[in-house]
């Protein structure tokens, strides 16, 4: 005679054994649904664009280089600042050419990097429709600013302001990149790109 006890500990042995069976002949099964994505690309609707000082003389003769790559989605600046502050004032244009607002964002790829120079700084200025933003470009890597709002047929002015304190030796260049970034949405755009 079984006691129920016994009866229990044999039933949990055997529904562990279907179990194991049962997951080991299932866990290769795959099923695969059919889907079809097409893109159909277009030209952008919001550009980098030339400004007022776009390619214009810079200090000692030296150009102020500003280059928009061929669709006019790449920007690319070579200014020469000096001592104290250096404004460079329209560099460029963030452009709307399309036909509905967009919720502009600039995140920084890379940071300026003065090394041990203190308190040297160089700052991006937005001259939106309605307002005037400063962008620290010395903030860590992935910060992103904004949004800021671009109607069609509007455009973002682009400052640069540099700060090097007198004394101190001069960096032979100070690099950094950004990332322009635009939605239709108002999401914020995910961090990975």
């Amino acid at each position: 005679m079984q006691t129920r006890t016994s009866f229990g500990w044999k039933h949990a042995v055997a529904l562990l054994a279907i179990a194991a069976v049962a997951s080991v002949a299932f866990a290769s099964v795959f099923v695969y649904y059919p889907g079809t994505v097409t893109a159909y690309y277009q030209r952008p609707p919001v550009v980098w664009s030339s400004d007022s000082n776009t390619n214009a003389t810079d200090l000692e003769g030296q150009e102020i280089k500003v280059i928009t790559g061929s669709n006019a989605t790449t920007l690319s600046v070579e200014v020469h600042p000096t001592y104290e502050y250096t404004y460079y004032k329209g560099i460029a244009k963030i452009s709307n050419v399309g036909t509905r607002s967009y919720n502009v964002y600039i995140r920084i790829i890379e940071s300026a990097d003065f090394g041990d120079i203190s308190g040297a700084s160089v700052e991006l200025i937005l001259h939106t429709s309605n307002s005037v933003q400063v962008l620290d470009m010395t903030e860590s890597e992935g910060k992103t600013y904004g949004p800021f709002l671009l109607n069609s047929g509007e455009d973002i002015s682009v400052d640069i302001q540099y700060y090097l304190p007198s004394g101190v030796k001069l960096p032979s260049s100070v690099t950094f990149q950004i990332q322009l970034i635009y939605t239709p949405g108002s999401e914020t755009p995910p961090s990975t790109v």
